[in-house]
């Protein structure tokens, strides 16, 4: 009587933890085989420079280029606004370097991708320069992006259905930034 009250409850535990764990595996963000990374090193000033660009010997501004808007947008804004194939492209033209990420780190990224229970509550009061950019990949297909600024503890993504409201919480960005290298 004894051994069959035992075995039922660890066959209630096996079953219960494997539900929990396809919930866990159902919360990450992507579905990815691979993972690009890139950044830039561009400094506040430097973007500052593009941002006010004056004629020549004028106190006057002049008009950026198409190209430098694309640029700020990429740093500053929301673009893109949905997947593009020729995003990688996009960013090395405008001097972001693509940096290779060890494969062993996958299951780290994979989870700081997913959604979380806990909040840090942490607020931003600077305006986010997103120089990280993470493209996750399915059979060489982007399937998302991340885009990411350290120093405001924000993050912008497309791709996913999940909530990232908590993203970057309980230590990932940390985490994240040291996988990184930043």
């Amino acid at each position: 009587m004894k051994y069959s009250i035992f075995k039922s409850l660890l066959i209630l535990i096996v079953f219960f933890s494997s539900l929990l764990e396809i919930n866990a595996q159902g919360s990450h963000f992507f579905d990815f085989d691979q993972v690009d990374h890139y950044s830039t090193d561009i400094s506040t000033q430097g973007i500052s420079d593009i941002e006010y660009q004056r004629k020549k010997n004028s106190f006057e501004y002049k008009k950026i280029s198409k190209k430098d808007a694309l640029f700020l947008s990429i740093l500053r804004n929301n673009y893109p606004e949905k997947i593009e194939e020729d995003l990688p492209k996009k960013l090395i033209k405008y001097g972001f370097k693509k940096n290779d990420i060890d494969k062993k780190l996958y299951p780290e990224i994979n989870d700081i991708f997913s959604e979380k229970n806990c909040s840090d509550n942490l607020e931003s009061l600077c305006i986010p320069t997103f120089r990280d950019i993470l493209i996750f990949r399915k059979k060489n297909k982007i399937i998302g992006i991340a885009k990411i600024c350290y120093s405001c503890h924000l993050a912008t993504m497309i791709g996913t259905e999940k909530s990232i409201r908590n993203f970057g919480s309980c230590g990932d960005l940390i985490k994240l930034e040291k996988i990184m290298g930043k």
